[in-house]
């Protein structure tokens, strides 16, 4: 595209822009006088003229001439100007995506019509079979990520459907209408904290998760299904949910036998609620008479039995619908779902199945395929449970056998007899070293549960295969979790603290080579695999873009069976609006697709290529547990140069975020605090660091046509290098300077800080030179636009938080709150924490 038609496409997006900004300007002045809008434009134009002119101490004194309740308020002005600019940009996404199919032009990428076009010379009945075992579930989890609180996501999607509306004005009067509407949006966002003051209950956690299911996405995963079978028919459902909100027991004391239950009986009252709004709106949509329509004989039987069993209910509604059995039949669906009449979702469908078989029977099934159609593909995929709730143990709690663990796992039995299999069927052991840990739970419980080792560390990930092969050869591991699970086998790899553990690269090949290994045993003991990778938000924990991380996998046994955690503020971004969730959706799907074909979609490497990477990796390892594990003075740094301590003033999770059982301070901290920390000085050191040593050791070697060839022929290689560029481009090292004079002299902040800035330098270049470019994000001049516009709005916000911590450290509890909304509009602006 060029760059004038570029620039005509996203004019609708300047416009919701300006509009947003200059709306937030008069909320502004109206709130707080014209003074404080003075100084935010002031702040903002000498950002933007430090950016053009490298003078970033300008912004840091411009900050410091505010006083500093003004800074505390101009933090804010900044943060929501960045709540609505991603709403305008989450929108116009999906604008772009309506117009690509107006204009119909060719399939948009990462869609299914663009996956079934790459698929146009597979044999029909070939492609038929595996899409049939093509399984994708996406898990929800409520790691402390989410600084969004659920109060502003309700009033971010009244803003997103009022954009949608203003597409629409039809007159200068209703744009005007739309306009004050929002700036009575922005106004409520305004008054409203966007910090918690009180650490979030596990019961809050739940709700937030379920919000997710009320809003965005069962319409969006069941248009995704229609649009699947619009090409394939009578192909199951490859897509479901998970969620650990509730079940999660690793680190969390909050977690456990009346969470499980809870977390399942929320899910189960609103599941139930939803369909029984949807059927008395489909009562009200179907009042076709007896006087010109026949009805089949099973529907008129069901009808007979429905008066039977619900004498009293008959007797309630009496003769009102009896010359309309189609309403008649569902104000009885109605009465049962609402009086757990019900048992199993099976029963729902079966009641379903009969008016549509009526329906088509006698000249309507134009009417089964609509409404009705859409409400049984719902139950389909989302039954009583809406998401599969997985229990997560780490493995020192299992060896002590204590009452928490068993507690648990009876509470498991209990909700699996009370809401079916479905709804609970995985333990997942973290920490795994060894099989011992994993038949642990077999002693514990009696139940066929699925229990799912957890690999997290570089040298687990080493041992995964050889651990799974002496399990498959326990005759209880095989007898209970084999042959009574259809020999299916699952495996989860951890992406959070093997990625703190050696770093990114590293990582990530060893995630590869354990998936290999995995593949290897599976097939030699005959069952299926299914990985589920447990990837975090942000590209130190691995995440990145979906579509592009599931083909960079080696191929699967079968291929396309994936599970997926989505976490933290992934999930508001990703599945807030009904529109993204389902275009987000739609990538993860198109991808598993792709990869049940790995002769289409996917290179494996060869030898020569195994051994580039595993000197990479090596390289890369060494290079980041030099400096991050063996530092003596690195902690301590690490300590004072980012906000890592002040994260818990955030109450953004039940969940503490430190582990227990140790003193040592890295040791015990959790990954995503790792990752949060670095993102919030601009640094983003767990996503790059060793990365320079590791590539720019073949640059400097005169092998830049090495890594040039394994980024053009390896996925894997591919998508590394691009999350490697997009973190890059998103990290400024010259704020984290800044943060720099926090570190006291004695903890060598010069020598720390010159050895980040050197390894941040090769790692550019080195990226720049595999992909032959002169400035990051070259070829995606959105996404760099994008993040240049973005910058002179965070940079201010760098600076303010740079007094703030200077401030609070210093003992003014004054600043506290102020800082925790530093945080939180750091994460919105660079809509990444952890």
């Amino acid at each position: 595209m060029s760059a004038n038609a570029r620039a005509e496409a996203d004019a609708p997006l300047r416009r919701n822009v300006r509009l947003l900004g200059a709306v937030l300007g008069n909320v502004l002045v109206e709130q707080e006088g014209q003074d404080l809008l003075e100084a935010e434009e002031r702040i903002r134009l000498r950002a933007r003229h430090a950016r053009a002119t490298g003078d970033v101490d300008a912004v840091r004194d411009a900050v410091r001439t505010l006083s500093p309740d003004d800074q505390a308020k101009v933090l804010r002005a900044f943060g929501l100007y960045f709540q609505l600019a991603n709403i305008a940009e989450q929108h116009h996404r999906l604008r772009r995506r309506r117009q690509y199919a107006a204009e119909d032009q060719q399939a948009p990428r990462e869609s299914l019509a663009d996956a079934f076009e790459r698929l146009r010379d597979v044999d029909t009945e070939e492609l038929h079979a595996r899409v049939s075992r093509v399984s994708l579930e996406l898990v929800l989890t409520a790691h402390p990520t989410e600084a969004t609180r659920r109060t502003i996501l309700l009033a971010h999607l009244r803003v997103a459907e009022l954009l949608a509306a203003l597409d629409d004005a039809a007159s200068t009067q209703e744009e005007q209408q739309i306009e004050n509407e929002l700036g009575e949006q922005i106004t409520i966002l305004w008054q409203t904290d966007e910090v918690r003051h009180g650490r979030p209950r596990l019961s809050d956690e739940i709700r937030h998760g379920l919000w997710f299911f009320e809003h965005s996405l069962p319409g969006a995963a069941e248009r995704l299904l229609a649009e699947l079978r619009a090409r394939l028919p009578d192909a199951p459902s490859p897509l479901s949910f998970g969620t650990w909100i509730g079940g999660d027991m690793d680190g969390n004391p909050a977690a456990g036998a009346d969470s499980i239950r809870e977390a399942l009986d929320r899910a189960r009252e609103l599941a139930l609620g939803r369909y029984r709004t949807d059927v008395r709106e489909l009562a009200v949509a179907l009042p076709m008479h007896r006087s010109l329509i026949d009805i089949s004989p099973e529907l008129e039987e069901s009808i007979e039995r429905d008066e039977r069993e619900l004498p009293d209910y008959a007797a309630t509604i009496g003769q009102r619908s009896e010359l309309e059995p189609y309403r008649r039949k569902l104000s009885f669906i109605w009465w049962r779902l609402g009086n757990n009449g019900y048992d199993r979702p099976a029963q729902l469908l079966a009641d379903l199945d009969v008016l549509a078989r009526s329906l088509a029977a006698n000249r309507g099934a134009r009417i089964a395929a609509g409404r009705l159609a859409a409400l049984r593909r719902r139950v389909e995929i989302f039954g009583f449970h809406l998401a599969k709730l997985d229990v997560r143990l780490h493995a020192n709690e299992l060896r002590e056998s204590g009452t928490r663990a068993r507690d648990a796992l009876a509470a498991a039995a209990e909700v699996r007899r009370r809401h079916g299999p479905e709804a609970l069927d995985t333990v997942i052991v973290s920490g795994t070293t060894s099989a011992s840990d994993v038949l642990t739970v077999l002693d514990l419980s009696e139940e066929p549960l699925s229990v799912v080792p957890l690999f997290e560390t570089i040298s687990d990930l080493g041992r995964a295969p050889a651990v799974v092969r002496e399990l498959l050869a326990e005759p209880r591991f095989a007898e209970r979790m084999i042959e009574q699970r259809d020999r299916r086998l699952e495996v989860m790899v951890g992406y959070s603290d093997s990625g703190k553990d050696g770093g990114f690269l590293a990582a990530q090949w060893a995630i590869y080579r354990a998936q290999e290994g995995l593949v290897d045993v599976a097939r030699d003991a005959g069952v299926e695999l299914t990985i589920f990778h447990g990837r975090g938000g942000s590209p130190g924990r691995g995440g990145g873009p979906t579509h592009a991380a599931i083909l960079a996998q080696p191929a699967g046994h079968p291929p396309g069976r994936l599970k997926l955690t989505e976490q933290g503020e992934t999930i508001s971004f990703k599945y807030g609006l009904p529109g993204l969730a389902h275009r987000n959706l739609e990538a993860a799907l198109a991808g598993t697709l792709l990869a049940a074909f790995p002769e289409v979609s996917a290179h494996a490497p060869t030898q020569e290529e195994r051994a580039a990477l595993d000197d990479l990796a090596e390289l890369a390892e060494r290079r980041y547990r030099g400096f991050v594990h063996e530092d003596p003075q690195f902690v301590d740094f690490f300590r004072a140069f980012t906000p890592a301590d002040e994260l818990a003033l955030l109450e953004i999770g039940s969940r503490p975020t430190r582990r227990p059982e140790s003193a040592d301070f890295l040791g015990s901290l959790r990954a995503i605090p790792w990752v949060f920390a670095w993102t919030q000085n601009r640094t983003i050191l767990p996503a790059w660091f060793g990365c320079g040593t590791a590539l720019g050791s073949l640059v400097d070697a005169g092998e830049v046509d090495t890594l040039r060839r394994l980024y053009t022929r390896l996925p894997f290689f591919r998508s590394l290098v691009d999350t490697l560029e997009m973190t890059l481009a998103k990290s400024s090292l010259e704020i984290a300077a800044q943060y720099v004079e926090l570190v006291p002299p004695e903890l060598e902040p010069t020598r720390l800080y010159t050895e980040i800035a050197s390894e941040h330098e090769r790692t550019v270049d080195a990226v720049l030179q595999t992909l032959e470019s002169r400035t990051l994000l070259e070829r995606q001049p959105v996404l760099r636009r994008s993040i240049q516009l973005r910058n002179p709005y965070v940079d201010p916000m760098n600076a303010i938080q740079v007094e703030l911590l200077r401030r609070f450290r210093g003992g003014d509890d004054d600043a506290r709150l102020p800082l925790m909304r530093s945080i939180a509009g750091i994460a919105a602006a660079l809509r990444n924490t952890g």
